[in-house]
Order: C-alpha cells, then structure tokens, then sequence
C-alpha cells in the first residue's frame, strides 16, 4: 500500500480510493456482517468499486452495531499474508454509554498504531508542542474510553509532559482516585500548560481554582471536548482563567467519535475542525429526511466508512450528527486537510408540539448561537404532566451567568418562534447546574417526557 505524506488536498482522494479497495477486498473476504449482507443483496466485489458504488449499500446505525458487535469485527487471521500486527488485538475502546450500554471497538496493533499516529496531528493542530506540560482531566472511568487516550497518545507522541488528575467515580478501594483540590495542586505545582478534559469538568475545576484563589498563570490552553463548546462558554472560561492570572488564554474544542480514533481538531476557535487523518475516513453528509447526499459544504447527516481499519470496521456508519465539511485550504492556519465547519449537534428527529412540526436539531443550531447560554436541555414536556391529555409544551432548560437571565427571557423565546413557531417555556438554573449532576461525560440535550405516545417523524 502506497505510504505518503500528504502535502495537498488533491493529494488525498488516490491515496483514499487506494485504502478504499483495500479495505473492501478485506471485509468480502473476512467482515462476517457485510459478508452476509452483501450475500443477501446479491453483491459481489466487482459491484463495489468506488465511492460512489457505496450508495448501493444501506446505512449502518449505531443499533445495528450494538446489537452484534463482534460480527463487526474483521476476522484477519482468515486473510492470506496479513502480518502479525495487523492480527494481533491489542485493546478495547468502548463507545460512550450515553446512549445504550458501552460497546466495545477493537483495536489490532495496526490500528493502535494508527491511533497514536492520529492523535499526534491533533496535538499539533492545537499547537501543544514538547515545551507544554499537559493535564489529563478527563475521569478514570471503569471502561476504557477514547477521550482519556485521546490526552495520553497526543501528548506523548509529540514529547510534551503528562499528569493525569484521575477523577472518578468508580475506585473499589484502589485508593486511586483523587478529589478536586489534589488535581488544582498538581496543577500549580509542576506548573502546567494545558488544561485538556471534559468540557463540563473543567469549567467547575477552575471555578474551584477562584474559590482557592490558585496561581494558573502558566496555562496557556484550555481543551474542553465532549460536547459542543459554544461561544458563551469559551468567554466564561477565558474570563475566569485570566482572574487566575492566566493570560491571552485560549480555548480550542475537538469533535470526534470513538469509532474515529480521536477527535477532529480546531486551530483556531469556532473556525472548523481539522480531520487529522482525513486518508483513513470517506465522510458523506446526507439529508435527513431523503438520506441523499448533500452539496459540498452543506449541514448534513455525517456518515463515516473506515478506509484503513483491521479490528472493527464500519461502512456508511450513521455518526447522529449533523454537520458540514470544507475541502478549502484552512484561512487561518494555511492547513489543507478537510475541516468540519460547525458545532455539531445530534439528531433528534421531528415532534410536534401543539400541532407544529419541529425539527430538534434546528432548535440547537439556534441556542448554540446565542451569547449567554453556558449549556441547555430541550424537553418536550406537557403543562400539566399528571394530566396525559394536557396541552404539549416546549421546555428550555439553561445555565447562565445571573446578569444574563433578563436578556436570555426575551431573547431565546423570539428567535425560537422566529425560526420554529412555536413559543418554548423557560427555566433558569445556575452555572454549574450541569457540572453537579452529570454522571457522564455525555448527556441528551433533548427529551421527551410526555406521558403519552411521542410524535417523532421518521
């Protein structure tokens, strides 16, 4: 297999198309799921060619994945003159259980090693060199997970410092993990750079540093992953470091999924999120509603086939985001890798709410726009919820700052009926209302809680 070291954009699509036939000569001969599939429509490896032959196949979602993940997992051993690394398992990541329990994701050690090589791109695209000290403040959690490796493998492989703060939860009298008030001393005392963890974590650890009044002058980087990190937030993160004597701080998010190795990577904030490995992904973006692929640049629903895999393996695999890519040269760094364009956000169907059909995902591309909002929940509730028949109504659940509340009553109900027509209720809770309850580093942003049969349009 062709090895280069991609320089351009055009670069890119042989060296995809090369990996692409490779990997489909491997899943018709060793991929027990597609093998059967494949069976069943009748397609044979010459049907199969290019990407555009994909449409031929049907989507994967993540239930189907769930429901058998083993059968997902190339059988290697069974592919004439493939190496030891490429047999050999070397670990298990699980997919976050935030929605289902945790499914496990195989890694060979040729996959391992393209992991490590992924998330050492994603430590250079936010600038983290071997000058930095960095802080893993993503939690200890009782199943492996990608966030946590995302911290250790980046940092490592471009030579920067480590420490880990091993929040958790779950410690059965190991005496492993530790509170809040050890992970600030940490902090302070080998005088640490980059602060890289959940987005949630984090906010409520520097809020503990005001409290203790800390030193955190020496940070220069704020990376908090997991969920969408808004405009609001970041100014809220900025402006409590620099009280901790932190100067021109910045805060740089990622998005990614277990099943892409690590996240995609921000050079700049709100700017995009650079693929670091962009040869070893196709990405579709589709329509939600008609599932055809969408013009270049356009919000889609994002769908990923693995083109360079030999543990699990996924084809036209349903991410439940939506979001745009650029093919562009990045304006602000002069990178050329594909970018995604925008916060994505989960899809979440279409309900109706009083006789008004609204599509979910619209109402977060709207909160997340909004100055103000550190975080929110949408729920489909009713008015009076002892009563199955009552009336629906629209609940926006929203943490911010006590000054914005006023601004926020007005603001949020107008642009909603604006764009959605429907008026939501609303109900403030403090900024750390999130952080104080949430058991994951995942949450559903949007709920249905009407006692009676749900009105989702699929």
């Amino acid at each position: 297999m062709t090895r280069l070291t991609l320089t351009r954009i055009e670069d890119l699509r042989p060296v995809q198309e090369e990996r692409f036939a490779h990997q489909m000569d491997m899943v018709f001969q060793a991929h027990p799921y597609y093998k059967d599939l494949f069976k069943k429509m009748g397609l044979t490896r010459g049907d199969v060619q290019n990407f555009d032959d994909l449409l031929k196949l049907p989507l994967t979602y993540k239930e189907d994945y769930i429901a058998q993940p083993e059968a997902f997992r190339l059988q290697i051993e069974k592919i004439p003159g493939s190496t030891q690394e490429e047999q050999t398992l070397w670990d298990i990541i699980f997919t976050a259980g935030s929605t289902a329990s945790p499914t496990p994701f195989y890694d060979t050690s040729y996959d391992h090693y393209a992991r490590i090589s992924q998330l050492k791109r994603t430590a250079d695209i936010a600038g983290i060199t071997s000058d930095d000290t960095v802080m893993n403040l993503f939690p200890l959690t009782s199943v492996p997970h990608q966030a946590f490796l995302s911290v250790l493998y980046g940092t490592q492989s471009v030579g920067a410092k480590l420490l880990s703060g091993f929040g958790g939860s779950f410690d059965a009298g190991f005496d492993l993990i530790r509170r809040s008030s050890e992970a600030l001393e940490i902090i302070q005392k080998h005088r640490v750079t980059v602060l890289w963890g959940i987005g949630f974590f984090l906010r409520r650890l520097i809020m503990s540093a005001q409290d203790m009044a800390c030193d955190f002058s020496s940070v220069r980087l704020v990376m908090p992953m997991g969920e969408g990190c808004p405009a609001g937030m970041r100014d809220d993160i900025r402006s409590r470091m620099e009280q901790l004597g932190a100067k021109d701080v910045k805060v740089l998010s990622g998005y990614g999924f277990t099943e892409m190795h690590g996240p995609s990577m921000e050079c700049k904030e709100l700017k995009g999120f650079h693929v670091p490995k962009p040869a070893r992904y196709f990405f579709e973006f589709l329509d939600p509603t008609t599932l055809e692929r969408v013009p270049e640049g356009e919000p889609g629903l994002v769908v990923m086939t693995h083109l360079d895999r030999r543990g699990t393996c996924l084809l036209r695999y349903v991410v439940g985001d939506i979001c745009s890519m650029s093919n562009e040269m990045c304006p602000n760094c002069g990178r050329w890798e594909p970018r995604f364009l925008m916060i994505p956000y989960r899809t979440g169907g279409i309900i109706k709410i009083k006789g008004t059909l609204v599509t979910v995902s619209a109402l977060y591309d709207i909160l997340s726009k909004i100055r103000g909002i550190e975080e929110y929940e949408i729920i489909a509730t009713q008015s009076d919820p002892f009563d199955p028949f009552s009336e629906d109504a629209l609940l926006f659940r929203i943490a911010c700052e006590e000054e914005m509340k006023s601004e926020l009553a007005s603001k949020v109900p107008e642009d909603v009926k604006r764009i959605a027509e429907v008026t939501p209720q609303i109900e403030f809770v403090p900024v750390d209302y999130y952080a104080s309850t949430l058991k994951d580093y995942k949450f559903k942003r949007f709920r249905d809680e009407r006692k009676r049969e749900r009105n989702y349009v699929t």
